[in-house]
Parts: C-alpha cells; structure tokens; sequence
C-alpha cells in the first residue's frame, strides 16, 4: 500500500509540475504578446508623426495686401516744364499709392520631416492718388499716376518648426519675377493751365524679386488648413521713359526701388 501510494504522489506531484510549467508558458506568451502591442502602439504613431511634412501635396489661395516699407517715385530734380522753371521734391512710393490688393496661388510639395517647397503665381494692384510735389513757375505741381499691376511668379523653401501638430509655424526664403506694367503720369499746374496727361513714366519691366516669409497655420480637418502670413520683399527699379524735354529733370523717375511688407490670409487643400 505504502508503495501504490509513493506512486500516486509522484504522478500527482509530476502533474502538478507540468501544470505549473505550462501556466507559466502560457504567462510569458500573454507577458510577450502585450510587449508586443505595447511597442507597435509606442513605435507606430512615432513613425506616423515622425514623417511630418514628407511627400505631402497641397494647394493654397490667399488674399491679403502689400504695404510700402521705402523706396520712392519720385526723385529731387530741377529744371523747366515748358519752358518755365520746376522743382521736383522726393517722393515716397507710399505716398502715392494706396496699400496694394493682392491674391495669390500657391503650390506645395512636402521634401522631408520639416522643409517643404512651393511655387506661386501671384497678382497685385494699388491705385495711384494725386499730390503736390513740387512747383512750376511758384506756382503748385500736381502729379497722380497711374493704376500700379504687377504678375509675380515665385518659390522657395519653407522650414516648420512644428510640422506635427494642427498648429504649425515656419519661416521660408523666397526668389521670383515680377512682371510689372507700365506706369503712366499726369503732371498739372492749375494756375498755368497746363495738364500733360498720361506721359510715360515706367517701362513696361521684368524684375527679380527676394524676401522672405514667416507664417501660422491652423488644421480645420485632415484636408483643409487655414492661416496667416506676413513677409518681406525687395523690387529693383524698373525701365524709366524719358519724361521731360528738359535733360536735367530726367533723374526724376530713375528710382523705383522699393521694399514692401505683403500680409495676407490663407486656405491650404491637401490632397
């Protein structure tokens, strides 16, 4: 009896053992299964906000306005208009022309975590005012020129500093043509009753542009964004027509340059 019973501890304890071993088996795959999960719940959306901007495709319309930071229309000469003597004093570009209206189209293309590029085609225009600026024969000289348009074309490169979230910010670099129309002039001295109108003032002129941009973005959903922007840019001067018979007022339209400061609202679509 004391033999039949050694045996049946020795089974019931190897079955216990077996048990044990297999729970513990069981234990670890489960242990292994949940490291596992863990990880590729950690590692997956890591990988998903890690690409940021990469491979991303967008486009984006805005409308905004371009204010004039320097640069002028006009610059100091002397001399005579229709034989009588004039004087003209500097003139700021601001001064004669309203802040600008400005729409514009962009395309972007995401290259790598943080850095995506575009291209843009762009249309502004401001409308010229009439002002004093100088004399002829002591008397006021009016002069108000025409409508200012321009075409941009433009890109660059645009570098975000949160390029994860629903909130991102960047700054970006930006070279580009500007294809300004001519500028007309209509020079007036009421006391002479002298009016010459529309005279040629600026050649019709392709211009290289630079600047830079800096702006926020905000998503709305997966596809749509919608932000503000503010830059900076730099125009040459553009061809100047010969404006006067008198040779010492023909320094008075070689000017033009100009920066200007274009603020503006967006709507990106991604797809």
């Amino acid at each position: 009896m004391l033999t039949v019973y050694h045996g049946l501890l020795h089974r019931m304890s190897g079955c216990v053992a077996r048990i044990a071993a297999e729970g513990a088996l069981v234990n670890m795959k489960r242990l292994l299964i949940a490291g596992v999960v863990l990880a590729l719940a950690v590692v997956l959306p890591a990988s998903a906000r890690a690409q940021g901007m990469e491979g991303t495709r967008s486009a984006s319309v805005s409308l905004g306005t371009g204010l004039g930071l320097s640069g002028n229309v006009i610059d100091e000469a002397v001399g005579t208009v229709d034989g009588t003597p004039a004087v003209f004093v500097e003139q700021a570009y601001s001064n004669h022309y309203s802040d600008s209206f400005r729409i514009k189209f962009v395309g972007n293309y995401g290259l790598d975590y943080n850095k995506e590029a575009f291209a843009a085609f762009a249309y502004g225009k401001s409308n010229g005012t009439e002002r004093i600026t100088g004399s002829v024969g002591g008397f006021p000289l009016y002069t108000r020129f025409s409508n200012g348009d321009a075409f941009d074309i433009e890109g660059g490169l645009r570098y975000y500093f949160l390029p994860e979230g629903p909130v991102r910010t960047y700054v970006a670099g930006v070279v580009g043509l500007r294809f300004l129309q001519s500028t007309d002039v209509t020079v007036i001295v009421r006391e002479l009753g002298l009016t010459l109108a529309d005279v040629p003032y600026f050649k019709s002129s392709t211009l290289f542009l630079f600047g830079g941009d800096a702006g926020i973005s905000r998503d709305m959903s997966d596809t749509i964004a919608i932000g503000a922007e503010i830059g900076l840019r730099f125009q040459p001067k553009p061809g100047a027509e010969v404006v006067f018979d008198d040779p010492s007022l023909a320094a008075v339209n070689d000017t033009g340059s100009r920066w200007s400061l274009p603020i503006s609202g967006f709507l990106t679509v991604r797809f």
